[in-house]
């Protein structure tokens, strides 16, 4: 039984999985680079592979077609946006995820970022760093009002502590419709046109890709600021960036881009009043240890179901 690895944070966070596995009788081989891969790069890495422990790689008809041994694809994450799974349904591949193993992180991650958006946090260091002295005014997050777009488990984590900067807090998101105490579940209308911090947390799916654009990005404050730990396909790109050179909105941070690893000269890069981080929200040593650890226990549970020797 063999099972490639191309998650990142399992190779840093998952000794424990790794041991999981091996004691299952599983083999387990790193991939010479970490993911996400192209079909192109993973073909070849999969065959004679029972299973993948899997970033956000691409899964479909062309690799399960190319790799037939291939059985199971566990995600070790919670987004199977990369994951075809009608495909996987028709070459009879079983998929997994991690859902919940990485709530608090993310969650503490997108307040981070608000913060540092808002009081200009990486200026500051960029100036000492280069041996200067100075101010950067930024604005408060104490008392303001922060949107939530989507209202799942991740968001409800942010609202959890935005409860205690004393912030008013908005969600918006169609299938919820009892919120906890503090929160008010408004429509997406309202909630762009009042918020000072919008964050997203909702899924890319064909109905959300570009969702965030031009339009829903006019309808916030010019005093604004978004926040993305969600799916990078669902905002709009190039709207984003002309909104930023325009001063449609006051700023942004984002964690997460159409395509990832985002391009060294991708425009972004150098978007005035924009935080860009590398995908890494996840990325506490305890979300990443306990994600790790469920990926491996997915591969077992579902080779033991499936009868792989």
């Amino acid at each position: 039984m063999r099972t490639l690895v191309t998650a990142r944070a399992f190779w840093v966070s998952g000794e424990e999985a790794a041991k999981t596995l091996k004691d299952a009788g599983w083999e387990v081989v790193h991939s010479p680079n970490a993911g996400p891969l192209t079909e192109e790069e993973l073909i070849p890495l999969l065959q004679d592979c029972d299973a993948v422990v899997a970033s956000s790689d691409i899964y479909n008809a062309k690799v399960f077609a190319a790799c037939p041994q291939l059985k199971i694809v566990s995600r070790c994450g919670v987004g199977t946006d990369s994951v075809n799974f009608d495909d996987a349904k028709q070459y009879n591949v079983r998929v997994a995820n991690t859902p919940g193993m990485m709530t608090d992180a993310v969650a503490d991650y997108t307040f981070a970022l608000m913060l540092a958006v808002a009081r200009k946090v990486p200026q500051s260091h960029n100036m000492m760093q280069s041996g200067g002295w100075g101010e950067f005014c930024g604005v408060l997050v104490c008392g303001r009002t922060i949107g939530l777009v989507g209202f799942g488990a991740i968001a409800r984590g942010v609202a959890e502590r935005a409860k205690g900067f004393g912030m008013k807090i908005l969600a918006f998101d169609p299938f919820v419709t009892e919120p906890p105490a503090g929160v008010k579940m408004v429509t997406l209308d309202r909630l762009l046109a009042e918020s000072d911090f919008v964050s997203l947390h909702f899924p890319s799916t064909p109905e959300t890709r570009g969702f965030f654009n031009i339009e829903k990005l006019k309808q916030m404050k010019r005093s604004a600021y978004l926040i993305n730990t969600a799916r990078g396909a669902v905002i709009n790109e190039p709207d984003l960036l002309n909104a930023l050179n325009n001063g449609t909105i006051a700023g942004a941070a984002i964690d997460v881009y159409c395509v990832e690893p985002y391009p060294a000269d991708g425009p972004l890069r150098s978007a005035p009043n924009l935080i860009l981080t590398p995908h890494n929200a996840f990325n506490a040593v305890e979300a990443a240890a306990a994600m790790s650890l469920k990926s491996a226990q997915n591969v077992v549970e579902i080779g033991r179901e499936l009868g792989i020797k």
